[in-house]
């Protein structure tokens, strides 16, 4: 089995966070279900399923995203990962589903509940607080 980590992300969002004063509440990681562990996973791949951008692995199959509703830890991954806040990120997703852009990712209020139907569904992506993130998951690390 092959585990990747978050941390060249996790680092760039600390340095960002660094430089306006804040403190970094959580640490995210990237989670996938185990078929998409094997998937080439660079920034901009990342940028652009979370856009809604690539909609389908190589090798994986369709990509279906996974979010959290809010909080420190979508606020940290995502400002890191597209540069927005997790308000940000939610408008730009009712506006492609508005205009038959895109289907918007499931959300969640729990990471345990994000974590589950990660690892039960083929393709799916998502993050939560490293913390939370186990063996039914694979942690992937997006190269630069």
């Amino acid at each position: 089995m092959k585990t990747h980590s978050l941390r060249g992300l996790i680092a760039l969002i600390v340095l960002g966070l660094a430089g306006t004063g804040a403190t970094a509440t959580a640490a995210p990681a990237l989670i996938g279900n185990k078929n998409v562990a094997s998937e080439k996973l660079d920034a901009a791949t990342l940028k652009s399923v979370l856009l809604g951008k690539k909609v389908a692995w190589d090798g994986a199959g369709r990509v279906t995203l996974a979010v959290l509703k809010g909080g420190p830890v979508a606020d940290e991954f995502l400002k890191g990962a597209v540069d927005m806040n997790a308000s940000a990120f939610n408008n730009h997703w009712r506006r492609l589903a508005m205009t038959g852009g895109g289907t918007a990712p499931k959300a969640f209020d729990k990471e345990e509940d994000l974590r589950k139907f990660v690892a039960e569904t083929p393709g799916a992506i998502g993050f939560v607080d490293a913390a939370s993130a186990d063996t039914s998951v694979s942690v992937l690390t997006p190269t630069s």
